[in-house]
């Protein structure tokens, strides 16, 4: 995770749980899911974040 944002979905918190917990027991299955459930969700959040350009302001004479 990047510079993203301070506050986790609880959908997202979650599938860093399930994450943590496939790493403890050493379930590379649950792991895996876990980590594409977190990109999948991370993926979605960057999609919706696009910031609209703004118009450059030109100092008139």
């Amino acid at each position: 995770m990047g510079k993203g944002r301070k506050v986790l979905s609880a959908d997202h918190a979650r599938a860093l749980i399930k994450q943590a917990i496939g790493i403890i027991f050493g379930d590379i299955t649950v792991e895996t899911e876990a980590t594409a459930e977190i990109a999948a969700i991370e993926a979605q959040h960057a999609k919706g974040k696009t910031k609209p350009t703004k118009p450059s302001s030109t100092s008139g004479p």
